[in-house]
């Protein structure tokens, strides 16, 4: 359970590329909620300096921002301002992805497909020191904690399948990432088909995204 920060005005600031988003979450919660949306950004370096100007006790932010990277601006603010409680938004709302931004600190992760009463009751949970995630998650992350235990990453990857996901995703071909590893071309193939099911991923943008968290 989180810190009750219910006892004070509570501020929050949305961060999303879209405006239409910010503005329907910002009308949403100010009308639901008993909490002041005190900044909005559209990009991480401006979620960055409205948390710095601000320092919100709640950040709603969807994970596919950009300038930095969702991943790499929650690190950051999370660095910046540890006290902020980060409900993180995403429109592909896998489980490993829940696990793995839950894991570093947030504490609330939503699909942005669900109804307004879903964030809503989100940030109402969090205003009393809850943490908020589906429930259907759970026992996901139960076998995303014993591939965390085989392997060391929730995608349950190999040390050289890492090696063939970093390689592949710095643009380097089949037949390239063969000479580099030293093993043949059939073998790359064979690591890449693995990685494609275990991450259940073949966006080779989201791969590099992937490769980043390992």
């Amino acid at each position: 359970m989180t810190e009750d920060i219910a006892d004070k005005r509570v501020t929050v600031v949305i961060a999303d590329g879209h405006e239409i988003v910010r503005e329907g979450i910002t009308s949403k919660i100010t009308e639901m909620c008993d909490v002041d949306v005190v900044g909005q950004a559209e990009n991480g370096y401006e979620a960055l300096k409205v948390c710095r100007n601000t320092n919100p006790d709640i950040l709603i932010m969807d994970l596919s921002l950009v300038r930095p990277s969702g991943l790499d601006t929650f690190k950051k603010i999370r660095h910046m301002t540890p006290e902020v409680k980060v409900l993180i938004l995403s429109s592909e709302a896998l489980s490993a992805q829940a696990f793995s931004t839950l894991s570093n600190g947030a504490v609330g992760f939503m699909p942005k497909q669900a109804k307004s009463s879903h964030f809503v009751a989100a940030v109402n949970a969090i205003v009393l020191g809850y943490s908020c995630f589906p429930t259907d998650y759970i026992s996901d992350f139960s076998e995303l904690r014993n591939k965390i235990k085989r392997s060391g990453n929730i995608y349950g990857l190999s040390a050289r399948e890492i090696e063939v996901l970093v390689a592949c995703c710095d643009g380097a071909k089949s037949s390239e990432v063969a000479e580099l590893l030293s093993i043949s071309v059939r073998t790359v193939e064979t690591h890449r088909n693995a990685i494609y099911r275990k991450t259940d991923c073949r966006d080779l943008s989201k791969l590099a995204k992937i490769a980043n968290e390992l």
